[in-house]
């Protein structure tokens, strides 16, 4: 399995997102943790700063149950 590849989309207000496809032209994303995927141009996007990326990792990281 590969690792997810994160990615700000700046035509959508710089949206965090990862890329579930390419196709046709377009980037599919989808965001950290689950939610509804959109559509963006591949020149949109751009890679996410370190800070970004810890911020996505907080979301993506399971949280177990309390006892």
């Amino acid at each position: 399995m590969t690792s997810p590849e994160y990615v700000a989309d700046t035509a959508n207000g710089d949206r965090i997102g990862v890329v579930q496809q390419r196709y046709e032209g377009s980037v599919y994303l989808c965001p950290p943790g689950g939610g509804t995927e959109w559509a963006t141009a591949p020149e949109a996007l751009r890679h996410l700063s370190p800070e970004e990326l810890v911020r996505v990792r907080v979301f993506e990281t399971p949280v177990g149950r309390w006892r």
